[in-house]
């Protein structure tokens, strides 16, 4: 008899920063308060001050509700197992 796999929390979550532009949709969905928005240092255009940042990526439940809501397709997650 196969086992049942075992879900468990985290995965692996990348941004690309000169997709990103700062919206704040993936901070706001998040269930798991996965993402920050953080300055980008040197920035000069205002409009791309901020970035998000995965700062929880262990906690991610894979809902993937911050791909669906993402503008810019900036986010990219890969699960754990």
């Amino acid at each position: 008899m196969d086992e049942i796999p075992v879900f468990r929390p985290g995965a692996e979550i990348t941004i690309d920063d000169k997709k990103c532009i700062g919206c704040r949709r993936c901070v706001e969905v998040c269930p798991e308060d996965i993402y920050e928005l953080i300055k980008k240092e040197q920035e000069v255009n205002p409009n791309k001050q901020y970035k998000s940042s995965p700062v929880s990526p262990e906690k991610c439940i894979l809902c993937l509700s911050c791909l669906e809501i993402c503008p810019t397709n900036a986010i990219f997650i890969f699960g754990k197992q």
